[in-house]
Order: structure tokens, then C-alpha cells, then sequence
């Protein structure tokens, strides 16, 4: 069953999917799984860890992460800090900082702005 619904992590647990990216939804077998296409392979993931939304997101996601977290230490590594953006084309993450309102991806190069108001 193909849908036009999407959905991302929203909690610190990303069972492997990176937090802030969107993925199709494409399958809604039951209450409490919901199939996703992740890099084109289906993957079921619990509903209650997860946001959803009916339109294909246009902006970058806001993800915060309190500086202990290891995933923060992680992206710490990899120069994102506790604070970054996931591309809503490609999924990349770059840095972002406070005043950002828009981000060109080095990845794709697609300009979008940025989702201050639904951080994850």
C-alpha cells in the first residue's frame, strides 16, 4: 500500500534512521507499525516514535540534542554540534546557526528554508 504520508524520528532513539530526516510512508499494516521507504528498502518502525505529515516536507529540519547525548557527541565529531539541519531533498546535515533562515545544501544544492518553528 503506497501513501503520500511522511514521517521522521521525533525522539532520541532513531532505531537507525537519522533524526530530522523525512521518509515515504508505504505501508500502515496495523496500529502500531508503520512501514517506511528507507534508502528504497521497507522498514517497519514503531508509530509512537514517529511524526508524520501529508505533504512532502519543503524545509530543513531542526534537531536538538542535549550536549551529553552520545548521538550529540557523534555529530560533534562530525563538526554539526548539538544543533543541526537535515535537508529535506538528500537528508545531508550541515551546521546551523542561530540567525540561519535558509540553507543551501552542499550535498544536493537545493535552497530551502530552514523549520526553527518544529525542531525534533
Amino acid at each position: 500500500m503506497t501513501s503520500n504520508k511522511w514521517a521522521r524520528v521525533a525522539q532520541d532513539e532513531a532505531f537507525g534512521l537519522r533524526r530530522g530526516a523525512w521518509y515515504p510512508v508505504v505501508g500502515d499494516p496495523n496500529s502500531s507499525l508503520v512501514v517506511l521507504d528507507v534508502n528504497k528498502t521497507n522498514r517497519p518502525v514503531n508509530r509512537t516514535n514517529l511524526q508524520f505529515t501529508d505533504e512532502k516536507p519543503q524545509k530543513w529540519s531542526v534537531v536538538r540534542r542535549q550536549p551529553e547525548e552520545g548521538a550529540a557527541v557523534l555529530a560533534s565529531s562530525k563538526e554539526l554540534g548539538p544543533v543541526y539541519g537535515v535537508c529535506p531533498v538528500c537528508r545531508w546535515r550541515v551546521k546551523l546557526g542561530p540567525e540561519d533562515t535558509q540553507e543551501t545544501c552542499p550535498e544536493c544544492g537545493e535552497t530551502s528554508e530552514v523549520d526553527w518553528d518544529h525542531p525534533c
